[in-house]
């Protein structure tokens, strides 16, 4: 489990947007190379179990964040609009590594996911702070499902792409904690995130339970952690 609250005081905290922009411009130049010299073919029981749920992060990591950006431009704290900017162009390189992945091993085209258009609609209800709080809640889900992804489907190349999101994942939840905290979280606040984090679970984990387990999750270390994940995220918020 990745501890939030020590990266974010060991290597983000006191960051202001221009600082998380040149975070995320320096990452860039430094992008994964896939490597798939040693990968050998998966067996069926293997792409049935993985392929479906591959397809549905795909498409919400590959999201243009036409709505985000623009939340991101009305917001006034200098630098959000270029930081949020390049933390996208990083999603989309997730997406990107998924789909290389997916076509080397020639996976069908996904399905389109009903989690992913439920969390687009979400996003869309509000302004930057209600898309950030949808956001960080399916970021917080991803370290889970990379981290059991790349434990259990005996894929060196998955494992290489699922080792890169979580490093990149984990800073993602900070900063998109950080934007949170400028605004107001009490008790209200902090009761609707777990609740939307509660029920997304539910839902992730009846999607993707059998990737979940083949990675070494049941469902109450899945539960625990993403649980965790949030109270880390809220920590950061009330951070002064």
């Amino acid at each position: 489990m990745v501890d939030l609250l020590a990266l974010e005081k060991e290597r983000f905290e006191g960051f202001t947007y221009e600082d998380w922009a040149r975070y995320f411009a320096e990452n860039d130049k430094a992008r994964l190379v896939q490597d798939f010299s040693r990968e050998p073919a998966l067996p069926s029981h293997v792409r049935k179990r993985i392929f479906p749920s591959i397809g549905a992060f795909r498409q919400g990591e590959a999201s243009e964040g036409r709505y985000l950006r623009a939340a991101a431009e009305g917001f006034p704290v200098p630098g959000c609009a270029e930081a949020i900017g390049l933390f996208i162009k990083e999603e989309n390189w997730h997406a990107a590594y998924l789909v290389r992945f997916m076509e080397y091993h020639g996976a069908p085209p996904p399905k389109p996911s009903r989690l992913d258009k439920v969390f687009r609609w979400l996003r869309r209800l509000g302004g930057l702070r209600c898309q950030v709080t949808v956001l960080v809640t399916a970021e917080m889900l991803a370290l889970t499902y990379y981290d059991a992804l790349g434990q259990g489907s005996g894929s060196p190349a998955l494992s290489a792409v699922c080792g890169q999101m979580l490093r990149d994942e984990g800073p993602h939840v900070v900063f998109q904690s950080h934007t949170l905290r400028h605004y107001r979280n009490g008790p209200g606040t902090r009761l609707l995130r777990r609740v939307l984090m509660d029920g997304t679970a539910l839902a992730v984990w009846g999607a993707c339970r059998k990737v979940y387990r083949a990675g070494g999750y049941g469902f109450a270390r899945f539960w625990r952690e993403n649980r965790g994940y949030l109270e880390q995220s809220i920590a950061i918020t009330r951070r002064k």
